[in-house]
């Protein structure tokens, strides 16, 4: 019978309390994975709090987020734990990394299907409309498409404003139409209930459809402002005798500049179709926000 004392009961008693450094040491350091000269472990209980066994090494454990903006620069949100990652000034700093971008933190993130931050991000015809890409043809491109009260800003349509207070989340009023405005690094300057996606506060609409008047639950689940045109009509029946609705508008048949002018102050240009069409609509300037220059917008098809 071998009677040869067990490994451990050769050690001193500290030894088997402590590693290096004061970090409890777990297994066998002749052939177990877990070796002297650190805090290593086999499960998580074998870990002081606040952090996790990975790889036979206690390691912090990652903060829980629900979006990038939840996590510090440097960071980013993957499956809902902030995850290191690289920084960067442009996309050009995240080349490296497939399918990653640099988001307003100057952190490279994973740009998910669909996502944006720029009409840069999205492909052939479509434009980068609060975080999506989208089909340019389901935007708007003149303010007649927003309905009253509103303007066609970069394909989104806007409420028009005397305030801040008129208007949606993550928006401010800049020379009367509500605008898109950078609010936050991080969620910790966003409101109680809000987080920080894209530089601006927003809600979380991921358990219940909680928007305000002005905003909807986008694909993101997150309360943006909504940002779709409003068809002035479905049927030619909703339409004035005489007109007939094309694509949402009622349209007045013509010949002549001037039998529009009689029938509507907006529509004064008889277009090639022989229907009455808005000035802008017969030589707009731009149909995106990527058509003007840097610090201009596309507003009613015209760079401002």
């Amino acid at each position: 019978m071998n009677h040869s004392r067990p490994w451990f009961l050769a050690l001193p008693i500290a030894a088997l309390a402590l590693g290096l450094g004061g970090c409890p040491i777990y297994g066998d350091t002749a052939d177990d994975p877990c070796a002297a000269g650190g805090c290593f472990c086999r499960d998580d209980v074998q870990c002081p709090s606040g952090q996790r066994c990975q790889s036979n090494e206690c390691v912090p454990i990652p903060a829980s987020c629900r979006t990038h903006g939840d996590c510090p620069s440097g960071q980013y949100c993957n499956d809902d734990m902030c995850t290191p990652s690289a920084g960067c000034t442009s996309d050009a700093g995240c080349a490296s990394l497939s399918d990653f971008i640099c988001d307003f933190r100057n952190t490279c993130v994973p740009q998910g299907p669909g996502q944006c931050l720029n009409d840069a991000h999205c492909a052939g015809q479509n434009v980068c409309v609060e975080g999506q890409c989208r089909p340019v043809g389901n935007t708007c491109q003149f303010n007649y498409q927003c309905g009253p009260g509103r303007a066609c800003v970069d394909n989104a349509c806007s409420e028009t404003c005397d305030n801040n207070a008129e208007c949606a989340s993550g928006q401010s009023c800049v020379s009367r139409i509500c605008r898109p405005t950078t609010e936050c690094t991080g969620t910790a300057a966003c409101g109680a209930g809000e987080h920080c996606v894209d530089g601006r506060c927003f809600a979380d609409c991921r358990a219940t459809d909680a928007c305000g008047a002005l905003d909807a639950c986008a694909a993101d689940e997150f309360c943006r402002p909504d940002w779709g045109p409003e068809p002035f009509c479905t049927r030619n029946e909703d339409c004035e005798l005489g007109s007939t609705c094309v694509e949402g508008v009622c349209r007045t048949p013509c010949t002549t500049n001037l039998q529009c002018m009689q029938v509507d102050s907006q529509f004064t240009v008889c277009g090639p179709q022989m229907l009455c069409l808005a000035d802008v609509e017969s030589a707009p300037e731009c149909a995106r926000g990527s058509d003007c220059d840097s610090g201009q917008s596309c507003i009613n098809a015209i760079c401002r």
